[in-house]
Order: C-alpha cells, then sequence, then structure tokens
C-alpha cells in the first residue's frame, strides 16, 4: 500500500475533500489520524469562511441551530463505528400510526449532513475493528451516500480510519468492493511534522526530547510487556506533567504511565542534563553554550523555553536571545520557533524591544518569518 508521512496525508486530504473521494487512512494506534483530519477540517471551515464545531462538542441547542442554518457551519463528526450499534447508522423504525409506509428516525448527526445545504466530514473511525453487521450500516453511507433512507448533502466528505493487521488490533478484512470504493493509504509518523504543531500544545521540555530522540516518538513495544509511546501518548504527557517540575519523580511516574518505562527512562537521561545546567553561568557568559554537546543543547532548548513561558517580559525574554545567538544553527532556530509559535504577538512585541533584533532578524529572520 501507499505509504506516506503526516505532512503528506494533509495534502492528500485536500484533493480528496475538492473531489469529495471517500479516504481510507490506515495507520497504527496514536499516530494522529483522528487530530489531523480535525485539524484539516478546521483549515477548510476558515477557507470556506464557515464557523467550525465538532459535532461531539455542540450542546443540544447548537446541534438544532446547525440544522435549521446548515450554510454558516462546516461539521466535523468524528464517529467511533466500533463502538456503536447498526441502529445508530441505519436509524430507528417511526412506529407513529397513520403512516403509509416505515420511515426512521435518524442520529442528530445524520440529519444534520443531510441536510441539502450541510458542509462537513464525517470521520469513521476504527471502522475495521466494526463488527460486520454495524460496519455494513457504514458500507451503505460510503457507498450510496445515504444514511437512514436520506442522502448527504453534495458538500460533505467522508474519511475513514482503521489500524493495521500489524498493529495486533483484531482488525476485520474490509470487503474488496468496499476498498475499492475508498482512495487508500497508509500513514506513517512524521517528527518533524509533529514537532511543528506540537508547539504551544506540548511541554517543551517533552519536544526537546524528541528531538534529540526522535525514534522514541511511535516506539512499539512487540512483547507487550510495557506501554508503547505514540504521538497521543506524549500528549497525554504533556498533560499531566501540567506545572509539576520537570526534574521532580511525579514527571517521571507521569511519563511511565503515558509513554511507558523505556520513554520514561530515555526521558530521564534528558532530564538529567537538564538538572546539571547552572542557569547562572549561561545568562551570565552566554558564549559558554557553544561548547555543550548536542544532549545538553537541547536541555538547554527546553529550558530556554520554559523560562520564557513561566516570566514572559521582556528582561527575561533578552537574557534568552542572548543565549539564543551563541547556540549552533540548528538549536537556535529551533528554540526561537518553540519561543515563537508559543504566543506570536507577544514575540513579536518582545523581539522588537530587544537590543539583538538586528542580529536575530539578520541571521535566523528567514527561518522564524510566518
Amino acid at each position: 500500500m501507499y505509504a506516506i508521512n503526516t505532512t503528506e496525508l494533509q495534502e492528500l486530504m485536500r484533493d480528496t475533500y475538492l473531489s469529495k473521494t471517500p479516504l481510507m487512512i490506515y495507520g497504527g494506534p496514536g499516530i494522529g489520524k483522528s487530530m489531523i483530519t480535525m485539524e484539516v477540517a478546521k483549515k477548510f471551515a476558515e477557507e470556506e469562511k464557515k464557523k467550525f464545531v465538532a459535532w461531539s462538542d455542540a450542546t443540544k441547542d447548537e446541534k438544532v441551530e446547525m440544522i435549521a442554518d446548515p450554510d454558516s457551519y462546516f461539521v466535523y463528526a468524528d464517529q467511533r463505528v466500533a463502538q456503536m450499534d447498526p441502529t445508530d447508522l441505519r436509524g430507528i423504525p417511526n412506529m407513529v400510526a397513520g403512516t403509509e409506509y416505515l420511515e426512521t428516525l435518524p442520529m442528530s448527526w445524520i440529519v444534520y449532513f443531510t441536510q441539502p445545504k450541510a458542509h462537513g466530514i464525517i470521520f469513521f473511525d476504527e471502522i475495521n475493528l466494526a463488527p460486520p453487521m454495524v460496519a455494513a450500516q457504514a458500507y451503505q453511507i460510503i457507498n450510496e451516500r445515504t444514511a437512514a433512507d436520506r442522502r448527504l448533502s453534495d458538500f460533505t466528505h467522508i474519511i475513514a480510519a482503521g489500524n493495521r493487521q500489524s498493529d495486533k488490533a483484531f482488525v476485520f478484512d474490509m470487503p474488496l468492493p468496499l476498498r475499492d470504493r475508498f482512495a487508500e493509504v497508509e500513514v506513517f509518523h512524521d517528527a518533524k511534522a509533529w514537532f511543528d504543531w506540537a508547539i504551544g500544545k506540548v511541554n517543551p521540555h517533552l519536544i526537546a526530547f524528541i528531538g534529540w530522540k526522535e525514534s522514541f516518538l511511535y516506539k512499539i513495544n512487540d512483547k507487550s510487556t510495557d506501554k508503547s509511546s505514540t504521538p497521543r501518548g506524549v500528549h497525554r504527557a504533556s498533560k499531566l506533567i501540567g506545572d509539576h517540575e520537570i526534574t521532580s519523580n511525579k514527571v517521571h511516574q507521569l511519563v511511565s504511565v503515558s509513554c511507558g518505562e523505556a520513554f520514561a527512562t530515555e526521558f530521564q537521561a534528558y532530564v538529567k542534563h537538564f538538572a546539571q545546567l547552572n542557569w547562572a553561568t549561561i545568562y551570565a557568559k552566554p558564549e559558554t553554550v557553544k561548547g555543550f554537546s548536542p544532549d545538553k543543547l537541547f536541555a538547554v532548548m527546553g529550558g530556554l523555553a520554559e523560562h520564557y513561558n513561566k516570566a514572559k517580559e521582556q528582561k527575561q525574554f533578552d537574557k534568552i536571545i542572548k543565549v539564543i545567538i551563541e547556540m549552533e544553527t540548528d538549536f537556535a532556530i529551533s528554540t526561537l520557533r518553540i519561543i515563537k509559535d508559543t504566543d506570536f504577538k507577544e514575540f513579536k512585541k518582545f523581539l522588537k524591544g530587544c537590543a539583538d533584533f538586528r542580529t536575530i532578524a539578520k541571521e535566523f529572520g528567514k527561518y522564524i518569518v510566518d
């Protein structure tokens, strides 16, 4: 099967969206299939000047409004097929007396997507984990673009995703006639694309660690004796860490339960490098970082981002910039990007007020300009 990285997947999604060609995405668990689909949906909503709404996050009143005025919205509906009953897709028979023929009462998201002017994406996640009876109902929506005896709007796009046989997910084989309805692709993790996405969403120390040990972003344990590490797991670890000091034993525990002990052990090595840094010396004599080994420079990168987040003020920013100027180019650019993308407006304000503005603009301007 044709394999692409996550950046290429976003480009393919655009092509399939414009042509309304159903797309089936295969990939390992936690690699970001659903998150990428949602991010792409947000971009489409922005381009089409419509309000983006994730159906599962909407209130009952909001759903009523979207059904009444579908042309104003772009809806992303993540439907976990493996957790469904056949009636969730087929609808429940309407037994009201006096009707001449049997009609069905569909789920509210189906009512929305069958409005003629409804715009959005239906994302059938874990489709090949669904029991055959349930999957058959999803197949009808994909094959015939009808749900509960109602036709989907012409502006509705369908994307499905599932794990591979090699992922030990106990998936069902999809029938060849159905597979032939899809464009199919296998996605693999892309550390660079994840780095871009993670800025502002993931603890900077975890970002710096992945920069150091890229292979740990997606590392599956074949023996099942330890938890595997995935992009989803790293994001989970970041949320658990919260405001905890990165050097605390608590953080080691939180990373272990999120990404496995192998990941946590390697991350502890990063933390050890960070703990050994003498920040008073680094800020007083920024040129000292020139002699640092790459593993220490990754720790400096994470530390500078942490210090910026904790004290967003001109004085602290100026100190950070002086250190960045002395770092190797790749590390300097990565650190600037982490700080910039955390809050671009504040970064721009501080940079303009920085005495080293011209140096940064000359050396790194082309790398950090949006």
